[in-house]
């Protein structure tokens, strides 16, 4: 680690010889490495960009949100398959009914009727049975009916009892018919469950890309505020020497104030470099989803950016963004949503023709065994089979104009992914061609610093011995500085530039080793669900949270001015 430039100081040497000091520190120890920052605050922690990862993804608010999308899409996909659970059906019936005969009737009923002009009935109807739906459209039910007739003209022998049981199938035969009008609802819900599960990805993607992003500002803001500490430690010895200079004759006084106006230039520097340090440390902790309030505490990025060697074939990226890219991917699903609405459309438009067809056993007695009796005698079977037309007067306008909206959304659909398609190869151009040139830029940087830096060296030594002024030596210190801050810009946007090819590629949480499966998501999911970390309770206090701070912002609002907002139809 870099000796803290405040204790070259300490050392009884001159001002040109501590300035020269700086310069040997900088080259020994390597340019652009991270420094110690402990003795301006308090406390600092550490981190490095694995550690900060895993904060966010185990902190971060809107990946869990993202998480419960999933799982919630997830469980719409295995409610929809609960459309072919057979159902148990059951049914009770009580009639009482009292009548005049009509002449026709009366003589209907002959001997029978008594001579009654009135019918009298009070019957019990039980139903029962199982009923399902098959993926080709069939209806199937199975099951047992049970009349127990009590009426004027059975009042001599007392109850009948008429049992049924058979089954009945209605297949439709163009409308509602196949796999593609009855499993519909089912495809259609799978591939929500897969956009969801690729826009969990995308969330995680982006955020663990701005999370590394802020560690790698957090580390500029570090470095920029060291090298401005570097500015200001050697133009103060240059300035400390001319001083010492002007005491003795050897040095203009306007040589001087030129130098304390560098000093005071870089101090200025420096304090906004303090600031913009702050700044990102609180932008770094805030996507972490931390909090520094009332401490003393800072964050301390502690790896230092390297050119590193990254296959950056176009093709190759191509073909790995169209596996992995969830914008694409999302896409790609959605194209295939259309498809199985338009063939479910297609469907919808044909005509509605369904074959009927039915058998059962029936059976008569004066008790329920009685009547069960008769149906195991298998002597009065009943069938039936048919076929029900319907057909729209007009051509079916709703289904005509549903088919047309499935065309066009199929088109569209088809559009986008073919523009997510050039969007990916561009943006995929564009970052190879950056992350090479940033690379390349880096390395050729390292040269002019050291130039500068061995340059620097030289006028020192010559400002000691009389030969140049200190303004000369300014000139070259800025130089040296502003070297320092490209080399330092460039690396940091060559990081930046390798995580937005990543992000396009697709890869972010393949290299990181934190790309999961729909299972190992579903798997973490149930993990969280059980530790309560989605409990009622945790929802609850959100609510009060979110209620609060409503109630804060409103109260000092006057009542023409308060708006009329959802959260006052909530919490009012």
């Amino acid at each position: 680690m870099r000796e803290p430039i405040s204790s070259l100081h300490m050392r009884p040497v001159g001002p040109i010889f501590t300035a020269i000091l700086v310069l040997s520190t900088l080259a020994s120890t390597g340019l652009g490495q991270t420094t110690d920052l402990g003795q301006q605050f308090v406390s600092a922690e550490n981190l490095t960009v694995q550690g900060t990862l895993d904060r966010v993804i185990r902190n971060n608010e809107s990946l869990q949100a993202k998480i419960l999308d999933a799982e919630i899409a997830r469980r719409q996909y295995k409610a929809e398959k609960g459309v072919f659970e057979p159902a148990v059906v059951g049914s009770y019936d009580r009639i009482d009914n009292h009548r005049e005969n009509t002449l026709e009737q009366q003589a209907a009923l002959g001997n029978l009727g008594l001579g009654r002009k009135d019918f009298s009935e009070r019957n019990d109807l039980w139903k029962g049975g199982l009923e399902t739906l098959s993926p080709l459209g069939s209806r199937f039910r199975v099951g047992y009916d049970l009349q127990r007739l009590r009426n004027s003209l059975n009042a001599g022998i007392g109850s009948e009892y008429v049992t049924t049981i058979g089954a009945t199938v209605t297949q439709p035969l163009l409308k509602n018919f196949g796999l593609a009008a009855n499993m519909a609802r089912i495809r259609l819900a799978a591939i929500n469950s897969d956009i969801a599960y690729q826009d969990y990805r995308r969330q995680l993607m982006l955020t663990l890309s701005r999370a590394e992003s802020g560690y790698w500002d957090l580390y500029f803001a570090q470095e920029q505020e060291q090298i401005t500490r570097d500015s200001v430690e050697i133009a103060d010895a240059v300035y400390k020497d001319g001083k010492a200079r002007l005491s003795v004759g050897k040095s203009a006084e306007l040589e001087v104030l030129e130098a304390q106006a560098g000093v005071s230039l870089r101090k200025a520097r420096r304090s906004e470099a303090s600031q913009k340090l702050a700044e990102a440390a609180a932008q770094l902790n805030s996507l972490i989803s931390g909090t520094l309030s009332g401490t003393n505490i800072t964050l301390r990025a502690t790896e230092v950016p390297k050119i590193t060697q990254v296959p950056l074939d176009y093709y190759d990226s191509c073909s790995a963004a169209y596996t992995n890219n969830p914008d694409y991917l999302t896409k790609k699903h959605q194209a295939l949503a259309e498809n199985i609405r338009l063939a479910y459309s297609k469907n919808q438009r044909l005509p509605q023709l369904d074959l009927k067809g039915s058998y059962g056993l029936n059976g008569l007695g004066n008790g329920v065994d009685d009547a069960s009796n008769d149906i195991n005698h298998a002597q009065f079977p009943s069938w039936s089979v048919g076929i029900e037309l319907r057909i729209p007067i007009t051509g079916g306008i709703r289904e005509r104009n549903e088919l047309k909206a499935a065309r066009l959304s199929k088109q569209k659909a088809l559009i986008n992914l073919k523009e997510i398609e050039v969007q990916v190869g561009n943006a995929l151009s564009t970052a190879i061609l950056k992350v090479r040139n940033l690379g390349d830029s880096a390395e050729d940087q390292l040269s002019v610093i050291s130039f500068h830096r061995q340059l620097l060296e030289t006028q020192l030594t010559r400002l000691e011995a009389g030969v140049i002024d200190s303004k000369t030596v300014l000139d070259t210190e800025e130089k040296f500085f502003q070297a320092r801050m490209a080399h330092l810009e460039n690396i940091v946007a060559y990081k930046k530039a390798l995580l937005e090819f990543e992000l396009v590629k697709g890869t972010t949480l393949i290299d990181r080793k934190v790309d999961l499966t729909k299972a190992q998501l579903q798997g973490m999911t149930e993990k969280l669900l059980a530790e309560n970390r989605f409990s009622d309770r945790d929802v609850q206090a959100l609510q009060s949270e979110v209620e609060r701070v409503y109630r804060a912002r409103m109260k000092n609002l006057d009542v023409n001015e308060k708006p009329q907002t959802l959260f006052e139809k909530l919490f009012k």
